[in-house]
């Protein structure tokens, strides 16, 4: 599930994987040195607002300086962590 106006705002994806613990999702991204953090991010309000509860979620920032390749690593990593976690 997506949460967030990044077509028209920040570049920030804020986001969730159905059944998978978002802690246990940053684990594994970083593990491929891939930086996608999990947390309410000091917004506990908001995060309880959009039912993502006291944990909250995986916070992606893509910038107009990544590169394709980067955006595939992170694209890929969360296919892998579909399937394997």
């Amino acid at each position: 599930t997506l949460y967030s106006n990044a077509r028209s705002k920040t570049p920030t994806e804020l986001f969730k994987l159905d059944g998978i613990d978002s802690g246990r999702i940053y684990e594994f991204l970083a593990e491929r040195k891939i930086n996608a953090p999990a947390g309410n991010f000091y917004a506990i309000e908001c995060s309880r607002h959009l039912g993502l509860g006291d944990d909250g979620a995986i916070r992606a920032g893509l910038a107009p300086y990544n590169t394709s390749e980067e955006i595939d690593r992170l694209l890929n990593g969360l296919a892998d962590a579909t399937t394997s976690l």
